[in-house]
């Protein structure tokens, strides 16, 4: 490998910018995961419960994160 290779396959190992840790890791995940997310949101599920559930199954995430994304506090684009 390159230098040339090095500097793209970094670039694109990079994280989003203007995003937070919580939407870098569920922009990470598979739709089915995802959907499973935004089904217990919906049904409100305790964010605990869904953190607790997303470590059980190896990602990353922690009660302060999602709870400034969903608070709008974090660095995503307001709507």
């Amino acid at each position: 490998m390159g230098l040339l290779d090095r500097f793209e396959e970094m670039i694109e190992a990079q994280k989003p910018v203007g995003v937070c840790a919580y939407m870098n890791m569920y922009e990470s995940l598979p739709d089915k995961e995802k959907q499973a997310i935004d089904m217990a949101i919906a049904k409100g599920y305790s964010q605990n419960l869904i953190i607790k559930a997303l470590r059980a199954e190896g990602y990353k995430c922690s009660a302060d994160t999602m709870r400034s994304h969903f608070k709008g506090l974090c660095k995503c684009p307001k709507k």
